[in-house]
C-alpha cells in the first residue's frame, strides 16, 4: 500500500535529521504505536480512496462543483452571525486583546427571541480545533447557546487564539511561525482571563458562569491554577468531557502520536490547512451521499458510536470544524498522555529551568481552585476516560460528577439527547445556586 510505504520512508528519513539519539527513539516509539494500531488505520483505506475520488471529481467540475448533484444543507456554509440571523437571534461580535497581543473574537447572544433577561451571564468555551459556532449548530431548541438565551441568560461564546475567528495579533501575522508559538497553557493564562474581564466590564456584572467543552475545560483549570484570583469572578463551572489527566485515552490516533511530541514541537505552525469553503464543499458531498463514511472521518479520534447524533448533522459539523489550532496544543496534550501528569508545557531541561525554575515542568496546582465544578463524562468518550476524570475529581475541592452512559466526545455538543441529559441539568443547578431552592427539570422553562 502506498500510504504504508510512505510511513516507512518517513520513519527511515527523519532520524537522519534528528539531533540526538533521544529524538530518534521518539520516532521509533511513534512507529511502534503506529504498528499497534495499523489494523484500525487499514480499515479506513477504502474511505481514503473514496475521498481521493471525490477530489478528482471536484477537480474536473467547475469551481463551484455544480456538475455534482448535491443535497446541500444551507447551515454548512453559513458563518456564525448568518446562522443566528437565519434563526432570528440577535448576535453581537466583540473583540478583546490579550496581555500578550492576541486579538480574540467573542460572540454574544444578549437575549432570546421570546424571553426576558434574568441578569445572569454565561461564558461558553470550545475545545481544540473548534469555535463558538458549535454552541449553536443544532439550531433553536437543541443548541446550548440558544437554550440558555431563551432561558434568560446573557450568552457569550469565546474563541481561543488561532481558531478561524481569532487569527489577529497586534504585531504578528498568522502567516508567521511566531504567531503559533502557544499551547492551551497560554489560552488558560491569557485568553480566558481577558474574556472574563471584558465580559464583566461590558455587562457591569461581578461574576459569571462558565461552561467548557474538552480543551475549554483544560484551559479553565489552567487559569485558576495560575491566576487563582479569578475564583472570585466565576460562580460555577460546568465541565463537558473534562480533559486534564490523559493516561487512559482510547483514541488510537492520539496514542500513536503522543510518543512523537518532542519531534512535533518543532513543527511550529497552525493545524488548519486548506480552504474552509473547499473543505465544506467536500464534506457536504460525502456526508449527504455516504453518511457512514462521514462517521469514519472522526472514528479514529473520538470513537465509533454516533447513535446520538442525527446523520443530517454530520455535514454541518464538518462544515464548521476544524476551526484552527496550533500544533503545540496537540504536542502539549501528547505530553500529558506520555507523562501521566497534568503539567505545564515541557520545553526541555534548559528552557524549563529558565521559564519554570525546574528541569521538569511543574504540575498545575488544582488545590487553588475553589469554584464549584460540575463534571459531565462518559465511558464511551475516547478522549476523556472515566479513570482520568476520577484522578481529576480527587484533585478538586468542590466538584460533582455526572456520568452519562454512552456519550462520545462530540455528543455533549450535538447529541439529540444533550438537552435532556445535560443542558436542562445545568440550568437547574444554576437556578438552585441562585435561589438555594431545588427545582425539577420539568419546571425549567426553555424552548
Amino acid at each position: 500500500m502506498d500510504w504504508y510505504r510512505h510511513i516507512c520512508i518517513l520513519i527511515l528519513i527523519v532520524p537522519v535529521f534528528s539531533r540526538t539519539f533521544q529524538y530518534k527513539m521518539d520516532i521509533f516509539n511513534m512507529f511502534g504505536f503506529a504498528y499497534e494500531v495499523v489494523g484500525g488505520i487499514s480499515n479506513t483505506v477504502g474511505l481514503l480512496n473514496s475521498l481521493k475520488n471525490v477530489f478528482v471529481v471536484l477537480g474536473e467540475s467547475d469551481t463551484n462543483g455544480s456538475s455534482i448533484p448535491q443535497i446541500q444543507h444551507e447551515d454548512v456554509f453559513l458563518n456564525i452571525t448568518e446562522l443566528a440571523e437565519k434563526y432570528q437571534y440577535s448576535i453581537e461580535v466583540h473583540t478583546v486583546t490579550t496581555e500578550d497581543g492576541y486579538i480574540l473574537s467573542l460572540h454574544r447572544i444578549p437575549k432570546g427571541r421570546n424571553s426576558t433577561r434574568n441578569d445572569l451571564v454565561v461564558l461558553l468555551m470550545h475545545g481544540i480545533l473548534d469555535s463558538s459556532d458549535s454552541w449553536i449548530l443544532q439550531g433553536p431548541n437543541k443548541s446550548l447557546g440558544y437554550i440558555l438565551a431563551e432561558t434568560g441568560f446573557d450568552v457569550w461564546m469565546g474563541n481561543a487564539r488561532g481558531n478561524k475567528h481569532s487569527q489577529l495579533h497586534r504585531k504578528l501575522k498568522s502567516s508567521e511561525p511566531e504567531f503559533w508559538a502557544f499551547t492551551w497553557d497560554e489560552i488558560g493564562q491569557f485568553d480566558i482571563p481577558s474574556m472574563i474581564d471584558y465580559i464583566l466590564e461590558t455587562t457591569r456584572m461581578k461574576t459569571l458562569y462558565y461552561i467548557g467543552h474538552s480543551q475549554g475545560t483544560t484551559s479553565f483549570y489552567v487559569m485558576l491554577s495560575l491566576k487563582p484570583d479569578y475564583n472570585n469572578k466565576v460562580k460555577m463551572m460546568f465541565s463537558l468531557a473534562p480533559v486534564a489527566w490523559m493516561s487512559h485515552v482510547k483514541s488510537p490516533i492520539v496514542k500513536m502520536f503522543s510518543p512523537a511530541n518532542k519531534i512535533l514541537q518543532y513543527i511550529n505552525t497552525n493545524a488548519y490547512s486548506g480552504s474552509t469553503k473547499y473543505f465544506n464543499t467536500v464534506t457536504n458531498i460525502i456526508c449527504n451521499f455516504l453518511p457512514i463514511r462521514c462517521d469514519s472521518l472522526l472514528n479514529l479520534i473520538i470513537g465509533y458510536d454516533f447513535k446520538h447524533i442525527n446523520v443530517s448533522m454530520l455535514s454541518i459539523i464538518l462544515g464548521h470544524m476544524p476551526s484552527g489550532s496550533s500544533t503545540l496544543q496537540f504536542v502539549h496534550f501528547g505530553q500529558l498522555v506520555q507523562s501521566g501528569r497534568f503539567c505545564r508545557y515541557d520545553r526541555g531541561n534548559m528552557k524549563n529551568l529558565k521559564v519554570y525554575g525546574t528541569k521538569l515542568p511543574p504540575d498545575y496546582d488544582l488545590s487553588k481552585i475553589s469554584v464549584p465544578i460540575v463534571l459531565y463524562y462518559s465511558g464511551n468518550d475516547w478522549l476523556s476516560d472515566p479513570r482520568d476524570v476520577e484522578i481529576l475529581e480527587n484533585h478538586l475541592k468542590v466538584q460533582t460528577g455526572n456520568y452519562i452512559e454512552d456519550f462520545n466526545h462530540l455528543d455533549y455538543l450535538f447529541a439529540d439527547t444533550a438537552k435532556e441529559l445535560i443542558y436542562l441539568s445545568i440550568i437547574k443547578q444554576i437556578y438552585y445556586y441562585e435561589t438555594q431552592i431545588s427545582v425539577s427539570l420539568e419546571s425549567v422553562k426553555c424552548p
